[in-house]
């Protein structure tokens, strides 16, 4: 497999960990960094995923599909980066308010 095949599931899952992290800590969820980490990141590629499928979501993530119009390699990173922070951090939102630490 080449890289190029690989390369928008890594920036997806990365955006997705880091989405998810993000809003689990504001939201001082449970699961810790590491469980946070795992949800971001295949939330980030579910949500590239329900881009591809979904009309409506499609046409949302095509708003940042051209954030860099000189270079298309580029923006289509960042694009994938942004669905992938996007869907981390919808379901980092859910699971911090629903996991909770026992006290």
């Amino acid at each position: 497999m080449e890289i190029a095949a690989i390369t928008p599931f890594i920036a997806q899952a990365l955006g997705g960990a880091l989405g998810g992290n993000i809003t689990g800590m504001i939201t001082r969820g449970g699961g810790g960094v590491v469980g946070r980490t795992l949800i971001g990141a295949i939330a980030g590629i579910g949500a590239a995923y329900a881009a591809q499928m979904f009309p409506a979501a499609g046409g949302v993530v095509a708003n940042w599909a051209n954030l860099a119009p000189d270079d298309a390699q580029l923006s289509a990173i960042l694009a994938d980066s942004i669905t992938g922070a996007a869907g981390g951090g919808l379901v980092g939102l859910v699971t911090g308010l629903l996991i909770r630490q026992s006290k």
